[in-house]
């Protein structure tokens, strides 16, 4: 029978450890992907330290990833939106399946508040069947629930995989918040995948003049060349207040802040850079790290628009890839990719993107 090396996860803060799976045979609607990259998402040092509760370990990390199609079922002839597809063609396929029988699947349609929501990568143990559930591996076993997208050939593995989850994420989030404006100012609060993926939809939407806030110096250098009006560099802003204080200076108040940083004290401070009648979009705080204070008469006093946005859905992928193959030229967004890691050397990726080493790090199974 073929294998697969994997990488495991098995308990928190203890070094990833390699493993050889067995690939499960090939099942109706099933595809077998060979792992071409996948991304070490922001959340993953997350899940690694034990600050993503619930998930069932053994877990194979990695829910953003790109790959090419090994095997595919014969009943299997397209993608998810019925472009053709055969053995060797470079797909991006979807980590979440949506329970569609919750009240937010059938009556809300709309997946990401699905109470019963799974994903590869986290929330699948790989000691269930299909077992190769997670990107951190030489091969990963689609089920026949799963969606995925034919990437054109005119787009880098590197592009499509540059932003990782951020990306659609950050689609969903405009769409939450109905977008952006011509002439709208915009603060970028962190300039990790989820900040930067904010940055192109607001200079693809028209918005000035935009600042992003963040670090280190090598993702600002990418946001400034991704357009960026302004940048920030808050490494020796240590309170909140220093923080806020040199927002204000470099734009002031300004129509739309986004909060991409990850950490819950950004949302705080976020308040204050928000102008009346101004809105602030709330998603990169996914995992719970706890409460902080904040000031609700801010957001009053303000009239305010507060939206929070978590997760996406298949669309927003989908348009991901249609961005992609129409500015790519432009971006070339496979620069984002800085650092390459072997399946041996996860731990190092996790330990590597925590201290904010990387603009993006990548597991490449060949390597």
């Amino acid at each position: 029978m073929a294998k697969s090396k994997v990488v495991v996860f098995e308990k928190a803060n203890q070094p990833l450890e390699v493993q050889e799976f067995d690939i499960p045979e090939l099942k109706e609607g099933c595809v077998l992907v060979k792992t071409v990259l996948s991304g070490v998402c922001g959340t993953d040092p997350h899940c690694w330290r034990g600050q993503v509760k619930g998930m069932p370990v053994p877990v194979i990390l990695g829910h953003e990833s790109v790959g090419r199609i090994d095997k595919i079922a014969s009943d299997r002839k397209t993608d998810s939106v019925g472009e053709p597809v055969k053995e060797g063609d470079l797909i991006f396929w979807v980590a979440g399946h949506p329970c569609g029988q919750c009240h937010a699947c059938v009556i809300e349609k709309d997946t990401t508040g699905c109470i019963a929501r799974r994903s590869y990568g986290w929330s699948y143990s790989c000691a269930d069947y299909p077992h190769l559930t997670g990107g951190y591996s030489e091969y990963v076993f689609l089920t026949a629930r799963s969606f995925f997208f034919k990437i054109p050939d005119s787009v880098p593995a590197e592009a499509a995989i540059a932003f990782g989850c951020g990306f659609p994420t950050a689609v969903r989030g405009f769409d939450v918040m109905g977008g952006v404006q011509p002439g709208e100012s915009v603060i970028i609060q962190g300039a990790g995948p989820v900040g930067l993926s904010c940055l192109v939809m607001a200079k693809l939407g028209g918005a000035s003049p935009i600042v992003v806030i963040g670090a280190p110096p090598s993702r600002l250098e990418l946001a400034r060349r991704l357009g960026a009006d302004l940048t920030v560099d808050i490494s020796d802003l240590k309170d909140s207040e220093s923080r806020i204080q040199a927002a204000k200076e470099a734009v002031g108040e300004v129509n739309l802040v986004i909060e991409a940083t990850g950490f819950p004290e950004a949302v705080g401070e976020g308040l204050e850079l928000v102008k009346t009648f101004g809105r602030y979009l709330v998603m990169g705080v996914f995992s719970d790290l706890g409460a902080v204070p904040i000031n609700p008469t801010r957001i009053v006093i303000k009239n305010m628009r507060l939206y929070g946005s978590v997760f996406w859905e298949p669309k927003h992928l989908h348009r991901v890839i249609q961005l992609l193959a129409a500015h790519n030229d432009t971006l070339s967004l496979q620069d984002a990719v800085t650092h390459r890691y072997g399946l041996a050397e996860a731990t190092s990726a996790l330990e590597d993107v925590e201290g904010l080493k990387c603009v993006k790090a990548v597991i490449d199974p060949s390597l």
